[in-house]
């Protein structure tokens, strides 16, 4: 993938829709009952990722607030915006053992720095310590080992 299709599936606020199972029920058909058990129609899939759908995003009920804000900013990502960091970006303990929704201030600070390509290539690391690793005061999380 060029880095303009990659973008493409880039949320505005850091999300990477490339590894959502929306997206990738087009290559792992299995996924599709555990799709459609979670409320999404078989119809709507696969999804092509929130830039393409408009921030229609098939796990909201709405249309993303994120992605409204960014096309009203006028920005691609959140980090070009002059508001940034603000608080739709700002992490919540919430489910936050199961949803990367907290990695979307530290996803955008990354990309800003080294480019959607660095982030994306870097991005199953930053999930594993972010799911598994385990927190050291003033080492941030510490995967097994370290």
């Amino acid at each position: 993938m060029n880095s303009q299709s990659e973008l493409n599936l880039i949320s505005p606020c850091g999300i990477y829709c490339g590894e959502c199972a929306c997206f990738k029920v087009k290559d792992h058909p299995e996924l599709l009952p555990i799709l459609v058990k979670h409320g999404i129609k078989e119809e709507q899939l696969p999804c092509p990722g929130c830039r393409a759908v408009d921030g229609n995003c098939l796990h909201l009920d709405a249309r993303c607030e994120n992605y409204i804000c960014a096309e009203q900013h006028q920005v691609s990502m959140c980090y070009e915006c002059g508001e940034f960091p603000c608080n739709k970006l700002l992490p919540a303990l919430d489910r936050a053992n199961v949803l990367p929704h907290n990695l979307k201030m530290y996803s955008q600070c990354y990309i800003k720095r080294y480019g959607v390509q660095a982030w994306i290539e870097k991005l199953p690391e930053l999930k594993k310590r972010y799911f598994t690793g385990t927190i050291s005061y003033g080492m941030g999380p510490l995967l097994e080992g370290e």
